[in-house]
């Protein structure tokens, strides 16, 4: 199957997280194709892959311009063919259950407000990158850390993936997919094979 991962990403988490589930894919004998939404390669044309998968990560209780930006023009598309959306959240890794259930939420509400209905939708932790953070992100992502998941060294980054979960997502989002394709292919062959004959026309 030829598949398409697209992503959002801020400090290239999201984009280590899309190429997991691409190496993940091959190695399972997909083709797949993944291309971050603020650099789309020319001539890229979501209509020629068989499915399609869409990532972005949450800053500011927000997703990245350029991904929202890719649903929007690509939305058809994504109706038609087989889709998922990931959310990249380090509030998943939440001590707090409340917490989690609202990263769970903004993932949720993204599709909705863009009208999209992906067939799955998956909320992966990321990475506390304090390497890459200026001070004063990294004095409010200090103690964000501390009151959802206690005491952190901010002198290093922090993987917070679960990257056998990420393998079982993108396995299980191509098997989904695939399983669609299937029904598709056999509805079509089953309607070219129907005999005109077998056919009522109202007024015959």
């Amino acid at each position: 199957m030829k598949i398409l991962i697209v992503y959002g990403t801020t400090d290239g988490m999201t984009a280590k997280i899309a190429e997991r589930m691409a190496q993940t894919l091959r190695g399972a004998s997909h083709t797949v194709e993944t291309a971050s939404t603020s650099a789309l390669p020319a001539g890229l044309d979501p209509a020629t892959f068989e499915a399609v998968l869409v990532g972005g990560s949450i800053h500011a209780g927000g997703y990245q311009r350029s991904m929202r930006k890719f649903v929007r023009r690509h939305l058809q598309i994504l109706r038609r063919v087989p889709s998922g959306f990931f959310s990249v959240c380090m509030a998943i890794a939440s001590r707090d259950a409340k917490s989690r259930e609202a990263a769970w939420e903004i993932a949720r509400a993204l599709p909705r407000e863009l009208a999209w209905v992906p067939d799955v939708v998956e909320v992966i932790a990321g990475a506390l990158m304090f390497s890459r953070y200026g001070f004063l992100r990294r004095f409010v992502m200090v103690r964000i850390a501390r009151k959802e998941m206690g005491e952190v060294d901010a002198t290093r980054d922090h993987v917070f993936t679960d990257w056998e979960a990420v393998d079982r997502f993108a396995l299980r989002f191509a098997e989904l997919a695939q399983g669609q394709r299937r029904i598709a292919s056999t509805t079509l062959s089953a309607a070219s094979r129907a005999s005109p004959k077998s056919m009522r026309v109202d007024g015959l």
